[in-house]
């Protein structure tokens, strides 16, 4: 189930129980059959929403609820992280699709011209008696070769991402590392560091302050987690753990260098871990770390916006130039 469809079942959940409907009411307002069909069935919310398809960390929450009799404070929470899961990957898409779009529009304007203005001018070109400038003739047989191997290269690089792409489905190392090196592209690499941070700060700060304990808690985060590097970490993190490690003593051994969590945030984890405020603390780094990345996707669009429109105007200013080279040349002659 997508996680808009979740985030709507479940803010109408919470709505409806918080206004004082029985749960069965609820469910039968809302047309939810499937749900409701389960709870005649005498089976609980959390076995009729795992069934539907609710994240494992939602159904982890709502068990929590079920068995402490809070489950209005479940729904409202798993409504929270739902909904900024979902603004956080619309900020990431902000920050790609306005450089893709504009790459897109490039290539298709360089292919027109490629295809169609250069030959038109190139026949033009065949009743000039003179030589025609270097400039021009790298343009012309460009041309040539766009013509004539477009449709090859295009079909080969499609071959070519469809293989990596199934290589990457079936090899682990293979995900790891590209995982791992998205993290070290400029610009790029910060922006993803940071979901990565806020995503994994948020959720183990929900989990362990609704009283599931850290090991589940990072088991469960390391379960909904996309990434391998989250998924690695959280494993690392639960094995010092079951050694006997503290929870900041952990993370400072694992990332001693400071490549993932902030150097800051482990004296932030430790004061919480002592305090007994550790969900707290970690909703807090998720917090500083949205914040942050509001920053740099901002920037990063900020900054592309200028880049890019230098780069299309470059590029376009070429191919111009260079077809209207040969006939200032001969403007000058004559």
């Amino acid at each position: 189930m997508k996680d808009i469809q979740q985030l709507h079942i479940s803010r109408q959940l919470t709505t409806l129980i918080e206004s004082g409907l029985p749960l069965l009411d609820a469910t039968k307002l809302m047309g939810f059959e499937s749900v409701e069909k389960y709870l005649n069935q005498g089976q609980s919310l959390s076995f009729a929403l795992e069934k539907l398809g609710f994240h494992s960390f939602c159904i982890g929450l709502i068990k929590t609820g079920e068995a402490s009799g809070n489950l209005c404070d479940s729904l409202k929470q798993i409504t929270q992280f739902l909904d900024k899961k979902i603004k956080l990957k619309k900020k990431i898409n902000k920050a790609l699709h306005y450089p893709m779009i504009v790459l897109g529009i490039s290539l298709l304007v360089m292919y027109a011209m490629f295809q169609w203005v250069v030959p038109s001018f190139e026949n033009m070109f065949k009743n000039f008696q003179a030589e025609l400038p270097l400039p021009t003739q790298i343009l012309i047989q460009t041309s040539h070769w766009v013509s004539n191997y477009f449709s090859f290269i295009l079909m080969m690089l499609f071959v070519f991402l469809f293989i990596v792409y199934k290589f990457w489905q079936r090899n682990v190392l293979f995900q790891k590392l590209i995982d791992q090196a998205f993290l070290k592209i400029p610009v790029f690499g910060s922006i993803r560091k940071s979901m990565l941070i806020t995503q994994w700060a948020r959720n183990i700060g929900i989990l362990y302050s609704n009283g599931i304990p850290i090991l589940d808690s990072l088991q469960t985060t390391a379960l909904n987690s996309n990434d391998w590097v989250t998924l690695e970490l959280c494993s690392k993190i639960k094995i010092l753990l079951s050694q006997g490690w503290s929870f900041s003593d952990s993370l400072k051994i694992i990332d001693n260098r400071h490549r993932l969590i902030n150097k800051a945030y482990f004296q932030l984890i430790k004061i919480g871990e002592n305090s007994g405020e550790l969900g707290k603390i970690l909703l807090s780094i998720a917090k500083q770390e949205e914040e942050k990345l509001d920053q740099l996707v901002d920037q990063l669009t900020q900054s592309l916006e200028p880049i890019l429109m230098l780069f299309m105007g470059i590029i376009i200013g070429s191919l111009v130039i260079s077809l209207y080279l040969p006939i200032f040349e001969m403007g000058q002659i004559l």
